[in-house]
């Protein structure tokens, strides 16, 4: 019996060393294998009457820390975050070209001013003429070549979201199929290991392109969740993620929400409810794009927006302000959304001229808005039409004003008075409603209507307006459709807005301030970072086409696209002569000159935008601040590349954060060979011992039959 007892101990010693040894040699074997966790043989020893009997393998276990595994699946998908926006941001810089370069939006707009200069000084020169009007359109293009880059980007970080679902559906798929192999591996008493390092790879794959969490179950399976506790990976069914990338991108584009719905596995058809999951998603290549597409880039293209308004306004308010010489023959403004019979609400003193090719004054009428404060502006038209006794005609249709002389050898002036001059919300009667504009774009980009809040607003009947407001991470956390057909004036539809239960009350607060601009404000309810976005507008002002979203510039795609198209009226660049470098003569009386072609009035205006402190509003990143145009347009540069800085320092950081943590990961998991080589000595000694005391037990039991 003793006998038998050493044979059945060299055995297990004989089988034990043997497992040892191939464990070993496969741990030696996956050396360079990426997130590789070796292996281990934890035996124990076999009793049997309370004796020692031999030894036994009890598991082949993964050697590897859970909370360094957690903490490298996170910092794998913050530096894949990181690492995908400065990507982005890269690719931003190198469109913006270099900070020395000529071409650049800064040195554009220094050569503009110096043209101006120039053209101050001899405004009647056609070669100057045209050499400003090359500098500006040099300007406009690079704005909206750059604003045309901002959303090319957003457009590329869509389609990537796209082509990388593939391959992140096959992954979930592929952890859910491994979670069954691993559960029957532990439960015929197999090998997990191999299984589990696959997953654990596969899961490292995950990470890079969104956030997971790992829920460990007792038979050896993990159910995944982002951490904020969506369901992606469970024992029952696995998750399939799904968009679709819009085409053309603009700065209005509205972009469909990652969805993500259960799949049975037996089926593999999708099953139950169809959710959103980008406010879900945290981390990892997947919210890099999202941040990029809906945040910074955004930002940035809100920034470019308010600098181009700005600058648009301020040379079209000078513009309109003078006129060329000759003047043309109709002045035509842009569509606004109001109509003839709503307040005029101007202040101060308008001129209107008709004179011939000579600048000779043919006729004229000043209308002071102060003495008829509460005159509607068919009355304003009304009189200008009788004072200008049939020489010209002043007309509102459809929500575009247009001046035109009768006779079509003569041209048409609007003046501002020099003691008083005409005032809407900051403008003047002609640059108000863009009669003589110089620079045009997709949007003008400011929004002071001049609207006050007991002025009919004269909807078409049946609009409606749809908002969402979505929080930081681009969930949305309201949605509402409010209908404005029963309103009668712009406060009703302030009102509207505000309700707290059929509007937005719980969350913005809505007014008009004293320039009839909309100020939206968030309130204490509303997360930090909300955004308000227009879903849907089928209101129409007044049957100009004009919604109350337009009108107002509600949302970010109206500020953002004041960048975009931005360009010089198509007429002026075919005619230098439309330039609006002089000044009307007031004091003129009909059969007088009231023009003269030398006249530098309006270029001296225009040259001294270059030194005039201009009040911004905060766009983007930016806060509202008073700067020259050359002084913010170096801000928005600036803006430029300290977002696309901020990216590369929190790439640099979170890679150097997630390089600490592998290390210390693989210290504890990775294979190290002179261990490996170590261990095999032990177990081949080990092997050969146990070899040794059988070969003995077979020479006491050859010993012991010759004897018999």
């Amino acid at each position: 019996m003793a006998l038998n007892g050493i044979l059945f101990t060299s055995l297990t010693g004989l089988q034990v060393s043997q497992e040892a040894l191939r464990v070993t040699s496969d741990n030696i074997a996956n050396v360079n294998t990426p997130n590789y966790a070796r292996q281990a043989v934890r035996q124990e020893a076999v009793l049997a009457g309370g004796k020692s009997n031999g030894v036994d393998i009890q598991a082949v276990e993964r050697v590897i820390d859970r909370f360094l595994e957690r903490a490298s699946l996170a910092a794998t998908s913050e530096a894949e975050r990181n690492d995908t926006m400065a990507l982005l941001h890269d690719r931003l810089q190198a469109a913006l070209g270099r900070p020395d370069a000529e071409t650049n939006l800064s040195a554009r707009m220094n050569k503009l001013f110096e043209s101006l200069a120039a053209l101050a000084l001899d405004p009647a020169d056609a070669v100057t003429r045209q050499q400003f009007l090359g500098d500006l359109g040099a300007y406009t293009a690079e704005v909206s070549r750059i604003a045309s880059a901002l959303q090319e980007l957003r457009g590329d970080a869509s389609a990537e979201i796209e082509a990388r679902l593939p391959a992140i559906n096959a992954t979930i798929k592929e952890i859910f199929e491994l979670n069954r192999d691993v559960v029957q591996q532990t439960v015929l008493s197999g090998e997990p290991g191999p299984a589990e390092n696959q997953r654990d790879a596969a899961l490292a794959r995950l990470a890079e392109q969104i956030d997971i969490r790992i829920i460990e179950n007792g038979d050896g399976s993990v159910d995944v969740v982002t951490t904020s506790g969506v369901a992606l990976v469970t024992k029952a069914s696995f998750a399939e993620l799904a968009y679709k990338s819009p085409g053309n991108v603009t700065a209005g584009t509205q972009f469909p929400p990652i969805t993500i719905s259960r799949i049975n596995p037996f089926t593999n058809q999708p099953t139950g409810t169809v959710r959103a999951l980008d406010g879900d998603i945290r981390s990892g290549a997947l919210r890099g794009l999202l941040d990029m597409r809906d945040k910074d880039l955004v930002n940035l293209s809100l920034a470019l927006g308010e600098l181009a308004a700005r600058v648009a306004d301020e040379v079209n308010a000078v513009h309109n302000a003078n006129t060329a010489v000759p003047p043309p023959n109709t002045l035509t403004g842009d569509v606004v959304g109001l109509d003839a019979s709503a307040p005029h609400h101007f202040t101060g003193v308008a001129h209107f001229a008709v004179v011939d090719q000579n600048g000779t004054l043919i006729a004229s009428a000043s209308y002071d808005f102060d003495a008829n404060p509460t005159a509607s502006l068919a009355s304003v038209i009304a009189t200008v039409n009788a004072g200008l006794g049939g020489a010209g005609t002043l007309s509102f249709t459809n929500g575009v004003m247009q001046f035109q002389a009768a006779n079509p050898a003569n041209g048409v002036v609007i003046a501002q008075d020099e003691a008083r001059p005409s005032d809407r919300a900051g403008r003047g009667f002609a640059h108000f409603f863009g009669m003589n504009d110089l620079l045009t774009a997709r949007a003008p980009g400011l929004y002071e209507t001049g609207v006050a809040a007991g002025d009919a607003h004269n909807l078409q009947p049946g609009g409606q307006i749809e908002l969402a407001v979505k929080d930081a991470f681009g969930r949305t956390i309201a949605d509402v459709a409010i209908p404005l057909g029963g309103t009668s004036t712009f406060g009703d539809i302030v009102t509207a807005l505000n309700d707290p239960t059929a509007g937005l009350g719980n969350l913005f607060q809505f007014s008009l301030d004293s320039a009839g601009r909309l100020v939206i404000t968030p309130t204490s309810n509303a997360p930090s970072g909300a955004r308000l976005a227009v879903v849907n507008d089928t209101t129409d002002l007044a049957g100009t086409g004009v919604s109350i979203s337009r009108f107002f510039g509600i949302g970010d795609p109206f500020r953002a696209e004041a960048a975009a198209d931005m360009r010089i009226v198509e007429e002026v660049p075919a005619d230098a002569g439309l330039l609006a470098t002089a000044r009307l003569k007031l004091t003129a009386l009909p059969g007088e000159v009231a023009l003269f072609k030398g006249d530098q009035a309006g270029a001296l205006a225009l040259q001294a935008l270059e030194t005039k402190v201009i009040n911004f509003s905060d766009a983007g990143e930016l806060a509202a601040q008073a700067r020259t145009l050359s002084s913010f347009n170096g801000a928005v540069i600036g803006n430029f590349a300290q977002l696309a800085d901020r990216a590369k320092l929190a790439r640099d950081d979170t890679r150097n954060q997630k390089t600490e943590i592998d290390q210390r990961r693989n210290s504890i998991s990775g294979v190290n060979l002179d261990e490996e080589l170590a261990n095999l000595v032990i177990f081949q000694n080990s092997y050969n011992a146990a070899a040794r005391a059988l070969s003995t037990v077979q020479q006491l039991y050859d010993a012991l039959l010759s004897v018999i």
